[in-house]
């Protein structure tokens, strides 16, 4: 006798508007909980102009036929990293755990582009400059409000306008974040990362400024 299925309909995160965004067959909702779905911004969100980024969303209760999801991160699509790196410019990445105001703790990797190949130390003064503004912004914002600046492009916006004063830059993307568990901690811990990030931040900044690129 064949095992009868029910469907199921996926529901987005609150933060999005808890909208239908799908449908899925399961025996049993046991097996649905904890199941992780990825779907593209335009699917989520109706959001085309961010089509290459992709929500991962985990299904985390069940209520009658609505499956709810949660966010748990986001990925840029390996394409859109290609065309962002082009010849003769310069890659630096950065990967830093940030906390938000309301205490979540959240990965992020970032990806900057530089107009041309430079020194060491103005790869480093623009890594640095990087971390301390995903530092200082996380720390500012809810979970879900740096969530959104994350997957609409507006911290990329910051970082770049930042970075930029360092040197040139083609492109800002944070192409990967994973969310990590809560801490229900205050950002004592992150606002001192942050700042020690500032300082050092300055000095290596001044120090690769001052010296010719190769």
């Amino acid at each position: 006798m064949a095992i009868k299925k029910t469907w199921y309909n996926i529901v987005s995160p609150k933060m999005f508007g808890e909208k239908i965004i799908g449908e899925t067959l399961s025996v049993d909702t046991k097996y649905l909980e904890g199941r992780v779905i990825e779907m593209t911004m335009a699917e989520v969100v109706g959001d085309y102009s961010r089509f290459f980024v992709k929500l991962r969303l985990r299904i985390d209760r069940i209520d009658g036929s609505n499956a709810y999801t949660e966010f748990i991160g986001h990925s840029c699509l390996t394409e859109r990293i290609y065309r962002m790196v082009q010849r003769r410019t310069r890659r630096v990445d950065s990967i830093t755990d940030v906390i938000t105001k309301d205490g979540q703790q959240l990965r992020l990797k970032m990806l900057v582009v530089l107009s041309r190949r430079v020194k060491t130390s103005i790869k480093v003064a623009v890594r640095m400059k990087m971390k301390q503004m995903m530092l200082d912004r996380a720390s500012m914002l809810t979970f879900e409000e740096l969530v959104k600046e994350i997957i609409n492009g507006k911290l990329q916006v910051f970082v770049r306008e930042e970075c930029k004063k360092i040197y040139p830059v083609s492109g800002v993307e944070i192409r990967r974040s994973e969310v990590l568990a809560a801490t229900g901690e205050p950002v004592k811990a992150v606002a001192k990362a942050a700042a020690k990030a500032k300082r050092a931040t300055k000095k290596t900044a001044k120090d690769a400024v001052s010296k010719p690129a190769e």
